[in-house]
């Protein structure tokens, strides 16, 4: 019985010493699997989910440029327009995928889209905290206490 397991000698021990390119790949790849590699699919991934971190952002820019315009046509001054609050809207998107590329720079793909996943998931969150802050402030404004 043998053991398919073990490296015999007519597998080559390196990329280098492989005869084919099929042969580099899966030595490259036994050579250390839980290493992700950076390639087309890491980046078409990236690129990918950076698609919906864009839409995010999108509308986070769409709200910053918008709400002043709503704030002035309700006939509301515009210095109680919740900055803040919409700065933090732009500045979510671009953190937290700048937070998810880097955690899953050298992960494997399956990773770093798990990671991209759960960075889409925190920005829809807190995109509607700030959709509700603002709400909240612009009904502070019209109806005062």
């Amino acid at each position: 019985m043998t053991d398919d397991n073990r490296v015999t000698d007519d597998q080559p021990a390196s990329p280098v010493d492989a005869a084919s390119p099929v042969d580099a790949a899966i030595a490259g790849g036994a050579r250390s699997p839980e290493r992700g590699r950076v390639g087309w699919l890491g980046t078409t991934v990236a690129i990918f989910f950076g698609l919906f971190y864009a839409y995010d952002l999108w509308q986070a820019i769409s709200n910053m440029v918008g709400l002043p315009a709503e704030y002035t046509a309700l006939g509301l001054n515009s210095s109680t327009v919740p900055w803040w609050v919409l700065v933090v809207g732009v500045a979510v998107p671009i953190v937290v995928y700048s937070a998810a590329f880097l955690i899953g720079y050298r992960q494997s793909v399956w990773r770093k889209a798990l990671i991209f996943v759960v960075g889409i998931a925190v920005t829809s969150g807190l995109g509607l905290s700030v959709i509700a802050l603002a709400d909240d402030a612009l009904t502070r404004v019209i109806l005062p206490k």
